[in-house]
């Protein structure tokens, strides 16, 4: 048994890609300070999510590890974790593909969906949000789920973990209607876009640059750009590993 209770030996991966796997989890559970988990985050990222467009063999036991210590009461950076099992999870693909290897990759992610609604109510905002945006990533049941993280959106008074909650929900609107065509969603992306919390208007305008999503209320990229400033500027923002 290795590290964190998975079998590398039962998977079929690069021994060495493997070895470096382990010792990137290895450093990210230990690491002592912000800047040295960012450093080991980043390097398992490279490995198994190479720049957010592909998964690897190695992808499923560092999944399955990653669950593991999302698990461990000990483990001070699980925003982390959380934030990478996300960017697996957006890979295209990995989420409605019937490649063999993006299956296997999509059932092992899924297996933090329990863990990561636990830490909704971390006592951690970075936690807290990480795991939010995690969920609406990884939702199985995207209509339920915008209208649950919507209503959340709503009561939320914390201007960072409401554009968290509001990029879930954006995140979930867009898989409901295959790019969110319907009226009901595009009045939500209008609602957002033109929200007084500039945390809100960047996460949800970024994602949505990202999808081609083309706005009738004006530039997308313009909006980013202009909400950018003030979210710097008052802190809105959670420390991310990319």
């Amino acid at each position: 048994m290795d590290a964190f209770g998975v079998e590398w030996g039962s998977f079929d991966v690069d021994p060495e890609v493997a070895r470096r796997v382990q010792v990137g989890l290895d450093e990210l559970f230990r690491a002592e300070g912000e800047e040295e988990a960012i450093d080991a985050a980043h390097a398992l990222h490279e490995l198994v999510c190479y720049a957010a467009v592909t998964v690897e063999e190695e992808t499923v036991p560092a999944v399955r590890a990653l669950c593991a210590m999302l698990g461990l009461p000990d483990f001070r950076w699980k925003q982390f974790a959380l934030q990478l099992l996300d960017t697996i999870i957006s890979v295209e693909g990995v989420f409605d593909s019937a490649s063999p290897l993006k299956a296997r990759v999509r059932a092992e992610v899924l297996r933090a969906v329990p863990l990561a609604e636990k830490e909704q109510n971390s006592s951690s905002r970075d936690v807290r949000g990480a795991a939010i945006v995690f969920l609406g990533s990884a939702s199985e049941t995207p209509a339920a789920d915008f209208q649950r993280f919507r209503s959340a959106f709503e009561r939320e008074t914390d201007p960072v973990i409401q554009a968290d909650l509001a990029l879930a929900a954006t995140a979930c609107a867009w898989e409901v209607d295959g790019g969110a065509q319907d009226a009901n969603a595009a009045g939500w992306f209008g609602e957002v876009l033109e929200h007084a919390n500039p945390a809100v208007r960047f996460r949800v305008g970024q994602f949505l640059v990202g999808r081609g999503f083309r706005w009738s209320g004006g530039d997308l990229n313009g909006l980013v750009a202009a909400a950018m400033p003030a979210v710097l500027e008052r802190g809105l923002f959670r420390q991310e590993y990319l």
